[in-house]
């Protein structure tokens, strides 16, 4: 009897131990989803304010032989970046 409670012990360490390691990994893996998700919103909502800028040089001088396709590039990127960024809030924490 005094084997299997010290077998019994074991397994609930090696239980709890792995289930602490399951926790911090998951903790992990969502402060990363978080950061990434912060990182994306904020490339998006300051690619949706200056991409206008770089409209006025091609309205301007009018690049290339087909300026209609890399219009229509500029307004995917920028309609792409709108909706990344739209929920963008600065956090000061």
């Amino acid at each position: 009897m005094k084997g299997f409670q010290s077998t019994q012990r074991i397994e609930t360490a090696a239980t709890t131990a792995a289930a602490a390691t399951l926790r911090r990994g998951q903790r992990v893996l969502h402060d990363s989803q978080r950061a990434l998700h912060t990182t994306v919103r904020w490339i998006g909502f300051w690619a949706a304010i200056l991409l206008p800028l770089v409209y006025l040089p091609i309205l301007a001088f009018g690049i290339g032989p087909q300026p209609s396709l890399l219009g229509l590039g500029l307004l995917g990127c920028h309609l792409f970046a709108l909706i990344a960024g739209h929920n963008h809030t600065h956090d000061t924490t």
